[in-house]
C-alpha cells in the first residue's frame, strides 16, 4: 500500500465546510443585530439579513427601501451613532471562530 496524500481531498472539502460555518456565524450576528438595532418602525430591524457571495458572507442592514442602516450605525452630523452591527459581531466573534475551527477540524 503506497502513501497517498489527502491534501487534495481536504482542499476540496474545506471551502464548503468553512463556508457553512461562516454563514451560520453570519446568522448569529444578524440575529444579535436585530436585537440591538434601535426600533422606530421596525423596517431597519426587518431588513437585516445575511448575504453570501463567492468572496464572503456579509451581514447587511438595509435593502432597496431601507438605506439608512449605515447612518444609524455610525451616526450623522445631526444624529448620534447607535452601533448595532459591530457590537453584534464582537458579541459573537468567539462562537464564529469556534464554528470555523470545528469545520476545519472535521475536514482534516
Amino acid at each position: 500500500m503506497g502513501l497517498e496524500s489527502r491534501i487534495p481531498q481536504i482542499a476540496l472539502d474545506l471551502h464548503p465546510a468553512v463556508q457553512y460555518a461562516i454563514e451560520a456565524g453570519g446568522e448569529l450576528v444578524a440575529e444579535a443585530a436585530r436585537g440591538r438595532v434601535p426600533v422606530l418602525t421596525g423596517r431597519l430591524r426587518d431588513s437585516i439579513h445575511v448575504d453570501s457571495q463567492d468572496e464572503g458572507v456579509y451581514v447587511v442592514a438595509g435593502d432597496d427601501k431601507v438605506f439608512y442602516g449605515m447612518l444609524v450605525e455610525h451616526g450623522t452630523r445631526y444624529a448620534p451613532a447607535h452601533p448595532f452591527l459591530l457590537p453584534a459581531l464582537e458579541e459573537n466573534r468567539a462562537e464564529i471562530e469556534r464554528l470555523a475551527a470545528k469545520a476545519v477540524k472535521e475536514v482534516s
